[in-house]
């Protein structure tokens, strides 16, 4: 799968890092100020050292990653609660050229829950949000591979 991975923290590091692994392939890149995108795939160790350097993961303005050819966008910006953005609207774009969303970001979930799934009702895209509630702990999943009518109760802290 061709993914696209905007945000370059400890979350979007780490998928880029892990994606080769599970067979995936990082088409685009961006952080916070610039992007890198390549159809065969980013080389990702040169755009994090890039990161690390303080130079930006590439040499292309951040918005052209959302534009770049991909079958899902990690979404792993920052957390923004009042507004869900860049989240929500680097979401919306990506469903709206029907791609799957996973996001790691808790705004537009926390903030845009209806809207953001109004968006994948239109879409032929899939938004998963496992990571942005106790990424660490497979709750969601796990309830539904257990089925609701087996789950009695869930608390958290």
């Amino acid at each position: 799968m061709r993914l696209a991975v905007v945000g370059c923290g400890a979350v979007g590091s780490a998928v880029c890092e892990l994606a080769g692994e599970y067979g995936h392939r990082v088409t685009a890149l961006a952080d916070s100020t610039s992007a890198t995108v390549d159809p065969e795939g980013v080389d990702v160790g040169t755009a994090l050292d890039r990161k690390a350097e303080g130079r930006g993961v590439g040499t292309d303005g951040r918005d052209r990653a959302l534009d770049a050819a991909y079958d899902a966008l990690i979404e792993a910006t920052p957390t923004t609660l009042g507004d869900a953005e860049p989240g929500f609207s680097n979401a919306r774009h990506a469903l709206e050229r029907d791609c799957h969303v996973v996001l790691a970001n808790k705004g537009p979930v926390a903030e845009r829950y209806a809207d953001l799934r109004a968006a994948e009702r239109e879409s032929d895209g899939t938004v998963l949000f496992e990571a942005a509630v106790g990424g660490a702990i497979p709750v969601l999943s796990t309830i539904a591979d257990l089925g609701p009518a087996n789950v009695t109760a869930v608390r958290g802290v």
